[in-house]
């Protein structure tokens, strides 16, 4: 498998940790699931950027989607659990128009210290029924630079499916990153992972529906053409959706 395959993994929810501030490596919230062997496969959703962006922050644009309804959930449903690299859905937030309202999505930090709004580990935690006053367990995990123990908190809710688009780690292809929008940056270091109907998400399945999490970052450019790069004239994402609005 190429290291560069765009791919969806399709398993139960076995637990979830929260990013923190004390954690090293990139800020990633991480969900661990399983497919039907119980072979454990993980998740990873930037719940920070890395580089600064429009916004003078580090701040992820975050749509939590609550009640998501879209054709490609039936897809979903049909599929048995496990890694899929072609016959499932490719996600594109920018030529699938009705994927996602853009204009939703908001800069959102990953922790909200003051408790006045929804940071993303709030709402990563609602959607896959985590209770971070419930009991953890520390847990190793491999942030790309090292192993260290993060708390691991297991859902309230034992039969959440949950379905994740991205790219394989390597060398392991034990999970995924880039669950995020990968169209749209410029030239420099991520403009050769721009492309069309590539693009990242996790999505989870409930017994009472569905729900969607999109994140992309405020260095990302809106409009893109059929390459994923953007067209002349393009802006960034906090300066499109404010002229969307």
């Amino acid at each position: 498998m190429s290291h560069n395959e765009y791919c969806m993994f399709k398993g139960t929810l076995v637990n979830a940790a929260p990013f923190r501030p004390d954690y090293g490596g990139n800020p990633h919230y991480v969900i661990t699931v399983q497919d039907d062997s119980g072979n454990p496969f993980k998740f990873v959703v930037n719940a920070a950027s890395t580089t600064i962006g429009e916004d003078n922050n580090f701040d992820v644009y975050f749509y939590a989607d609550l009640h998501f309804v879209d054709p490609v959930t039936d897809k979903l449903k049909n599929l048995a659990l496990g890694l899929y690299t072609e016959g499932f859905p490719r996600l594109d937030y920018w030529q699938d128009q009705g994927l996602l309202d853009l204009t939703r999505m908001r800069p959102i930090p990953y922790q909200q210290e003051d408790g006045t709004r929804s940071d993303v580990n709030d709402l990563i935690n609602e959607a896959l029924t985590i209770d971070e006053n419930s009991p953890s367990e520390s847990l190793p995990f491999d942030n790309g630079h090292s192993v260290q123990n993060r708390d691991f908190y297991t859902p309230k809710d034992s039969n959440v499916i949950v379905y994740g688009f991205g790219f394989l780690f390597q060398p392991n292809q034990d999970g995924l990153h880039e669950t995020h929008m990968n169209q749209g940056n410029p030239r420099g270091t991520h403009w050769k992972e721009n492309g069309a109907f590539q693009d990242g998400a996790v999505i989870i399945e409930r017994a009472n529906g569905f729900i969607a999490l999109f994140t992309a970052f405020q260095t990302q450019y809106l409009p893109t053409d059929s390459n994923g790069d953007p067209i002349p004239g393009a802006k960034p994402l906090p300066e499109f959706i404010l002229a969307q609005n």
